[in-house]
């Protein structure tokens, strides 16, 4: 895997993104960061699992492990002051991101390929609820206790991330983020041609912003008392099957937030079962999209519900496999560094997979960490010192031949 690192240029391309560290210091940046996926990639979830890692490489002739100290200690050094607002209602939002992460995100996931200038790509925008017990953090709209960072992403790939308090809703300052992340792959000669969004990005602005700039959109419409009337008077309704079940669908042209066009509107409902609500005076539940998209409506509908897996299912992963649920620092910006270097271990987790997948049986691209570990990193292995070098010998059934020939 080292051989991997020196071909991707990956202390390269931190240097360039993050800058050097003290000349006087033992660990890079990418040497840091390099560490945590280790870390990750051998089951461990808190910062304190680097002092296993040291334990299980001592005697590896080369590679060297932080310790949870140096990692704390290049947070310290990168993390940014956070923008505090006033919102026009009284609250007080808390805003903190890192310009060099979010240049390095997909720059990282170009150069490793898992994305390609020749594709045309989703970019898909959503929330995460990040329940915690810092001193620091805030209510959220849950009622629970902790942040609400907002990322946005491609392919699951994180792209963009910014870190707000759980007081701050996930449609703040969305169309600020949805430009930068834009104007940021046209640079990079990415080529985003959709978006997705849930009822958070069903703003005027947005909309127009999409429309302006050529994006085939999908977002989850609010249902207000407009929109509910017109779907309830509505007539043309084709039964259809939305994964396992029974639905039916319509599309639908209403004139929104004002404006004189129309737009259109993909909807599907269904029957509600057991007790109605006063939403449901009809006996059914409504869901709406609006969309720019000429497509059959079940096409569209079956399209965003996708950013289910494609656009939310990444939190999971981060959550569980790579701790963002076991932030280890007291204060939110140390916090908001360390959020972003488990995405860049998650992006190389992602880089590697994709590369293995096609060379070796023992990894497929859909995998998840504990599953990658199980059945490609954990083997029984020891370095031996003969002829003047290190030798690591391996006792497996495994084939990793196809690896080493490459």
């Amino acid at each position: 895997m080292e051989a991997d690192y020196r071909n991707l240029g990956f202390g390269k391309l931190i240097t360039q993104h993050l800058g050097h560290r003290s000349i006087n210091a033992l660990y890079s940046y990418s040497d840091v960061l390099k560490n945590l996926f280790f870390m990750f990639s051998i089951g461990g979830d808190v910062l304190d699992d680097l002092n296993t890692l040291r334990e299980q490489m001592k005697d590896h002739p080369s590679q060297r492990v932080c310790s949870p100290d140096t990692v704390e200690f290049v947070c310290k050094e990168l993390k940014q002051s956070t923008e505090v607002v006033s919102g026009d209602k009284g609250a007080v939002h808390h805003i903190n991101e890192h310009e060099g992460f979010n240049q390095l995100l997909p720059a990282l996931s170009l150069q490793g390929g898992a994305l390609t200038t020749t594709g045309s790509y989703t970019l898909d925008y959503d929330g995460h609820i990040l329940e915690n017990t810092k001193a620091d953090n805030a209510f959220t709209y849950k009622q629970t206790q902790g942040y609400y960072p907002v990322v946005l992403s491609i392919n699951k790939l994180p792209v963009y991330l910014q870190n707000r308090k759980g007081n701050t809703p996930e449609s703040y300052n969305q169309l600020s983020l949805i430009r930068q992340t834009a104007i940021r792959c046209r640079e990079l000669s990415l080529q985003l041609s959709k978006f997705r969004g849930d009822a958070a990005c069903y703003e005027k602005d947005t909309i127009e912003y999409l429309e302006l700039n050529g994006f085939t959109y999908y977002i989850r419409a609010e249902l207000n008392g407009t929109l509910r009337i017109a779907l309830e008077d509505e007539t043309d309704w084709q039964s259809a099957i939305l994964g396992n079940r029974k639905v039916e669908v319509c599309s639908i042209k209403e004139k929104l937030f004002n404006d004189k066009a129309e737009r259109r509107i993909v909807a599907y409902r269904e029957k509600v079962k057991g007790q109605l609500s006063i939403e449901h005076s009809n006996g059914y539940r409504y869901h709406a999209v609006i969309t720019n998209d000429n497509a059959e409506p079940l096409s569209c509908i079956e399209f965003y519900n996708q950013r289910g897996c494609e656009g939310e299912h990444h939190f999971k992963e981060l959550d569980y496999d790579f701790g963002w649920n076991k932030l280890p620092f007291d204060t939110f910006e140390m916090n908001t560094v360390y959020m972003y270097a488990t995405l860049v271990a998650y992006l190389l987790f992602n880089i590697f997979k994709y590369r293995y997948a096609a060379k070796t049986t023992l990894v497929k691209p859909f995998m998840r960490l504990k599953n990658f570990i199980l059945h490609f990193v954990t083997l029984t292995a020891k370095w031996i010192k003969t002829g003047r070098r290190y030798i690591l010998k391996i006792f497996t059934l495994k084939d990793y031949r196809p690896l080493w020939a490459t």
